[in-house]
């Protein structure tokens, strides 16, 4: 019988297709709005019987207006720290609502496009995930969940709109962020700028779990820095067309890479297939860098070809919590390195020299 841990580890997450429009390049996107209902006092000040009703309140309202794509109640407090985790991985929950306490619940769908976190920050965190480019498509189903819950009465005010625990999420409470790889412009150095345009037009540049996170693998989380004093439609078009330009121009630095560093580049990809392919023992961090310069390569046509779920695959599977749910017993930090080396090799094990899977 499978445990949640595991249960949770080999189930589906719609993103990892990736066939949504760039999703060589863009990861995933997700559309986040934050609420709170306006006859509760704010989560960092209720009490423990306030926010057991706020959750049972919600999950009650939430469950008729979801029948054809109904959403399975987590209480955080009921899973154990592995099953957790592998909710944090998934980015399904934040790290801040894995910690539990009184009426915390993560609202999940079968197929990991839908998450609502409640009495995260706030009373309510709707989250929508989509792979590619489809942020819009992410916004109309995160709006959805929202407008079944805004009879509820959110807390809004005329002037500020909605209100927030945390400054940086009044207004329309909305983030929209892409989940993007760029490893050519890592190589050529070019991180630096993006990052200081992007805080010039009001976006951040994050690791692969947000705030405080590594950038290990050249993966980043691009997403608007405040929400207050504009639409929702103009914060999602800022993030879309950063996002785009930034497609554009990790394609153009592919492009300068093979012709400032040709050899030099295809002889690092070969070595890192090699590594996926034959070693023993690899880290959290090595394992990223590695799949990240051969997931280029491939897509350059430099190393055999993987379909973009299998890469998108392998970033959960080396995963410390992914691991451990599928592990017959605990793994200590060396057996950990161990058997992360066993994934990788088994499939990279599995193709050609000069084939697609």
């Amino acid at each position: 019988m499978k445990t949640v841990a595991r249960e949770l580890a080999d189930s589906p997450l719609k993103w990892l297709e990736g066939l949504g429009e760039s999703s060589d390049i863009v990861l995933s996107c997700r559309v986040r709005l934050a609420r709170n209902l306006e006859k509760f006092v704010f989560p960092w000040r209720a009490d423990p019987e306030t926010l057991n009703t706020v959750a049972g309140t919600i999950r009650s309202h939430i469950a008729p207006d979801n029948s054809k794509k109904p959403l399975r109640s987590l209480v955080i407090d009921s899973l154990d720290p592995l099953a957790r985790g592998i909710l944090v991985e998934r980015h399904l929950i934040s790290s801040a609502l894995a910690r539990g306490g009184p009426g915390r619940e993560a609202l999940v769908d079968e197929k990991g496009i839908l998450s609502v976190m409640l009495n995260e920050e706030d009373h309510i965190r709707i989250q929508a995930f989509f792979d590619g480019l489809r942020i819009h498509d992410a916004w109309k189903a995160a709006r959805e969940v929202d407008q079944a819950l805004e009879d509820l009465g959110y807390a809004f005010d005329g002037k500020s709109g909605f209100l927030t625990t945390c400054p940086t999420n009044i207004g329309t409470g909305l983030r929209a962020s892409v989940m993007i790889h760029l490893p050519a412009l890592s190589v050529l150095r070019k991180i630096g700028r993006i990052v200081a345009e992007c805080g010039r037009i009001g976006l951040t540049v994050r690791g692969m779990y947000g705030e405080g996170s590594e950038s290990a693998g050249s993966l980043f989380q691009v997403s608007n820095q405040v929400t207050l004093g504009q639409a929702e439609e103009e914060l999602l078009e800022k993030v879309y067309g950063v996002a785009s330009g930034l497609v554009g121009k990790e394609r153009s630095a592919r492009v300068r890479l093979l012709d400032v560093k040709g050899r030099e580049f295809e002889d690092r990809a070969w070595r890192a297939w090699g590594l996926l392919r034959n070693a023993r023992i690899v880290d959290r961090r090595e394992s990223l860098e590695l799949l990240s310069i051969s997931r280029m390569a491939s897509e350059m046509d430099i190393l055999p070809a993987v379909p973009t779920i299998a890469w998108n695959r392998m970033l959960l599977d080396i995963q410390q919590a992914h691991m451990q749910a599928r592990a017959e017993r605990p793994l200590g930090a060396e057996e950990l390195n161990a058997r992360r080396a066993d994934v990788l090799r088994r499939l990279f094990g599995s193709l050609p020299e000069n084939g697609a899977i």
